[in-house]
């Protein structure tokens, strides 16, 4: 093998490397854990009634095992039903504070939110958010909605209003999503998706084009190198 075929041969083993590294971080699972309550912070007499925590509703506590760049599947948040009687408009909020931990206790150290979804804060370990409710008697139509919008149309339940990006002190990312609903007795859904674990990078797309590419080149060289012998 001349120094060429040698130096060669060692760039492509350290992408192949690199590319495998970068491949099995996809499968670095984690754990989150917390805690959560809602409340009706609407003024009038015909606000809802919120149940969020029983049935087939997120439970509280509850524990999520979630692999790197892997959403779950949505599940049902809570339920939002209004009180029968009213009459116009009314509008108001539900406020949730969601206590969350990970891996092995590594605390919330702060959020962001996704273009557009209203405003969430972390303080303590504790994500604090909130969803706009809107009810309209006259057409018998409310809604939840994670961000500035406002009902538009009924049985909206698949659009996601707002997305929360949480950091932790480990270094771990988190996305949580949160789904919009239209018409009466809601039960919007959650949804996870770990970013990237502590101390694990976030998975690249491209990484499996890179693998196979040095895959390639490896056999070239080697190919070369049997044809010369």
């Amino acid at each position: 093998m001349d120094s060429r075929d040698a130096m060669m041969s060692r760039h492509l083993f350290l992408a192949a490397v690199a590319a495998v590294i970068s491949i099995t971080s996809a499968g670095y699972a984690d754990t989150i854990t917390g805690t959560y309550t809602a409340i009706n912070a609407g003024t009038g007499p015909y606000m809802p009634t919120i149940n969020d925590d029983g049935g087939a509703f997120l439970p509280s506590p509850f524990s999520e095992t979630l692999g790197v760049g892997v959403t779950t599947t949505p599940s049902t948040f809570l339920q939002v039903a209004p009180i029968s009687g009213g009459s116009g408009t009314l509008s108001g909020s539900v406020d949730i504070a969601m206590k969350l931990s990970e891996g092995a206790g590594s605390a919330i150290t702060g959020v962001t939110t996704s273009a557009g979804g209203n405003t969430a804060f972390a303080s303590n370990g504790t994500l604090y958010f909130a969803a706009n409710y809107d009810i309209f008697y006259g057409s018998q139509t409310d809604c939840i909605t994670w961000n500035a919008s406002s009902c538009t149309s009924t049985n909206n339940t698949t659009t996601i209003g707002e997305t929360l990006k949480v950091s932790f002190a480990d270094g771990a990312l988190l996305d949580i999503n949160l789904y919009n609903w239209s018409d009466w007795n809601m039960q919007p859904d959650i949804s996870f998706d770990l970013v990237s674990g502590a101390g694990v990078p976030v998975p690249e797309p491209a990484s499996l084009a890179i693998f196979a590419t040095a895959l390639a080149g490896l056999w070239m060289v080697r190919r070369r190198q049997a044809g010369h012998s």
